[in-house]
């Protein structure tokens, strides 16, 4: 069976905001105002992730950029025969190092997920978010940290996160493998707040099953104010041949 990911990745500074704090990783590319696509087989290592950077202006850029730089050079670099306990262990070492880098008052989200060995993993900080579209149905596979969600303040705003990497005392990432994940058409979705906070879980349901939707998406994030940089990512899982279900 071979499986490879038809991905379209697209960083855009959005309408209101001087600069894009937010930036996007696609294996060895680290890029943010512009759009990437690319096709990866699932029997190589695949990385790719999300970072919006917290700190405004300067610091926002530089604490994205590092999270994902340091990111990319570490799983560049790991062993091929580490088990699930072992490649958590990473992430922990990761995120603590990356955490105590990070400048005086700057942090960053984090959202992506990992192919390494033929397993998926997925693993957030903050508000950045993953989803998954599968047979129609979307589902979402991170909740924020932040206190309307994981806080459980439901009317609180939904900004107000509560774990970064950066920008407090102490920082954690939630790194689980993701059981049964491929399937022929899935999609999976990466975004930073600055497109889910503006297009509702119905319409991103909807754009989904479009052509071009990380760019629909992008664009709809704008028509509705673009009040943030906007990062959206899709992944979608194709079957060269011989059977995903």
């Amino acid at each position: 069976m071979s499986i490879h990911l038809s991905v379209s990745a697209i960083c855009d500074i959005g309408c209101k905001k001087p600069n894009n704090e937010d930036m996007i990783l696609l294996q060895d590319d680290i890029f943010r105002d512009g759009a990437r696509q690319a096709e990866l087989e699932i029997d190589n290592r695949v990385v790719i992730a999300v970072a919006d950077g917290i700190g405004g202006l300067d610091k926002g850029e530089e604490a994205s950029e590092l999270a994902l730089v340091r990111l990319r050079d570490l799983l560049s670099k790991i062993p091929n025969d580490l088990n699930n306990e072992e490649l958590q262990e990473v992430f922990n070492v990761y995120t603590t190092e990356t955490h105590n880098s990070m400048p005086h008052g700057a942090g960053s989200t984090l959202a992506g997920l990992f192919v390494y060995h033929g397993k998926l993993f997925r693993y957030h900080a903050g508000d950045s978010r993953i989803y998954r579209m599968r047979r129609g149905e979307l589902t979402r596979l991170t909740v924020d940290h932040s206190l309307r969600e994981s806080g459980g303040q439901p009317n609180a705003p939904s900004n107000v996160i509560t774990n970064s990497l950066g920008g407090g005392d102490s920082a954690f990432i939630e790194f689980a493998e993701i059981e049964f994940p491929f399937y022929h058409n899935d999609i999976y979705l990466l975004s930073s707040d600055g497109m889910h906070d503006l297009v509702s879980q119905g319409e991103i349901a909807f754009t989904l099953k479009l052509p071009m939707p990380a760019e629909k998406l992008t664009a709809m994030a704008k028509k509705n104010g673009g009040c943030d940089n906007i990062s959206v990512v899709t992944i979608q899982i194709k079957e060269n041949k011989n059977g995903l279900v």
